[in-house]
């Protein structure tokens, strides 16, 4: 009973949710202002849901849009259930750093005795451990619960860093003495996420200023990602840019090498931020050759909901 979609490609976006909103927002908490612009709580979260299920929105893998045939990427036909419409849900900085921790977010993810996904935080010296206080488990449960809400077992994107490790892993290889057990347990979880229907995309390595950045510094960031994050995830052809910063082109009009870098490592669909749907293809030249995808993803977070509500309704 599938139909083809052609209207609006939606993609939002959020960080990771505060777990504790009395913690993460306290006057003494020095980052709460961060998480007051930059974050949504765990009950705002499944408002969220609720609403964007009732309004017939589908979650969908990205992959479901494009193929990549010969470097090209290619628009394929989304085929859709009658009366959905699709929606892309991603996740920013899923990766639980040190300056987080103890602030009102989760510590990491992990996999409970019942083998589900859950989370796991430290507090006053007990290790708790939940299904309810983070945007991975929280939706897993939505979806079970509304199976029309996902399109073929589809979840979200989870969009990485690498300097601090991953989903609460210490796995960068700097000062890092328990590297090799906590990849062991990482690749567990990761394995998990995969089966359950998330994916995964490189949200660079050190999560750097794409104009500040210079050429050689973010090849060695790019070969850090390859070296400490895809052997963890294996190679995603998405890349986000961090604070939404993209670059294709230089101040000539040509490719730049930043992108060229990208491109040639399996580069194809690249993600910046922008409150309206935007979807396109780049280059426009006449052969279309090395052609990537572009996206603009809106974000879901404190300013967007009290500053571009008529946007959002």
């Amino acid at each position: 009973d599938l139909v083809e979609y052609s209207g609006e490609i939606k993609h939002v976006f959020t960080h990771c949710l505060l777990a504790d909103p009395t913690l993460a927002l306290s006057s003494k908490n020095p980052m709460s202002k961060d998480y007051a612009r930059d974050c949504i709580t765990k009950d705002e979260f499944k408002s969220i849901l609720h609403f964007l299920h009732k309004n017939n929105y589908i979650l969908i893998n990205p992959h479901n849009l494009y193929s990549n045939q010969n470097s090209q990427v290619v628009r394929k036909k989304l085929l859709l259930p009658k009366g959905k419409k699709p929606l892309i849900f991603s996740f920013d900085d899923v990766n639980y750093d040190h300056k987080k921790m103890g602030k009102g977010m989760v510590d990491k993810i992990v996999i409970d005795k019942n083998g589900e996904i859950a989370t796991q935080t430290q507090n006053n010296g007990k290790t708790i451990i939940s299904r309810d206080n983070e945007f991975i488990p929280i939706l897993n449960s939505f979806v079970r619960s509304h199976p029309d809400f996902s399109f073929e077992g589809a979840k979200g994107m989870l969009c990485l860093t690498g300097y601090d490790g991953i989903l609460g892993y210490r796995t960068q290889s700097k000062n890092n003495i328990n590297r090799e057990s906590e990849i062991k347990e990482c690749k567990k979880v990761v394995n998990k996420l995969k089966s359950d229907g998330w994916f995964f995309a490189c949200h660079s390595y050190g999560h750097y200023h794409m104009k500040k950045i210079s050429t050689n510094k973010f090849k060695q960031e790019l070969d850090m990602w390859n070296n400490e994050v895809v052997p963890l995830i294996g190679k995603t052809d998405i890349y986000v840019y961090p604070y939404g910063e993209w670059e294709i082109l230089d101040s000539s009009g040509n490719i730049s090498e930043k992108h060229r870098l990208l491109f040639e490592d399996g580069f194809r669909l690249f993600c910046g931020v922008g409150v309206k749907s935007f979807v396109s293809m780049f280059p426009r030249n006449a052969d279309k050759s090395e052609q990537i995808m572009f996206m603009d993803r809106c974000p879901l977070d404190g300013y967007t909901l009290k500053n571009k509500g008529k946007d959002l309704s």
